[in-house]
């Protein structure tokens, strides 16, 4: 065997051990979906549904959770807009394009982003600045007169 062949094997090892330690981990990642179990809902109540007036927006919160996920130390803040006696939605406090926290403004009624100038109408969408998307909604439902919200709606890292 010559030095120019050892040195060829050398570094043909070298490169499939490279190729191996990039290739396997992520042909793992492509699978892992299959393998995962699907995300079961996990509700927390708002509040009761009578202390929403029709037709106003309201502050809510949630109480978090260390054990569940999301990961949470306190309370997370929503905003219900109670449109008419049936029709409700529940928004996210956070900012579709940074997640920084949302304000709402009742002169206005719109919702504003203090990070970075993102403005949200009443319904949701977005109006000016950086956002390209509207705000996430919970889903939510009414039981037994409490309005509860599954906190696993919505997307990761929201």
């Amino acid at each position: 065997m010559t030095r120019r062949s050892l040195l060829g094997m050398l570094v043909l090892g070298a490169s499939m051990v490279g190729a191996s330690v990039v290739a396997i981990p992520a042909f793992l990642m492509s699978l892992s979906p299959v393998f995962q179990s699907r995300r079961q809902s996990l509700w927390r109540s708002v509040g009761r549904l009578e202390d929403y007036a029709i037709g106003a927006m309201h502050e809510g919160a949630i109480a978090g959770d260390r054990k569940t996920w999301p990961h949470s130390f306190r309370e997370q803040a929503v905003f219900i807009w109670r449109r008419t006696e049936a029709d409700l939605v529940v928004f996210s406090r956070s900012c579709t394009d940074l997640g920084c926290p949302l304000d709402y403004d009742h002169g206005s009624a719109c919702f504003f982003c203090a990070c970075h100038g993102g403005v949200f109408a009443q319904d949701g969408g977005r109006l000016a600045g950086p956002p390209n998307k509207p705000m996430h909604r919970y889903v939510h439902r009414v039981r037994d007169g409490m309005l509860e919200i599954d906190v696993t709606s919505l997307p990761p890292a929201v």
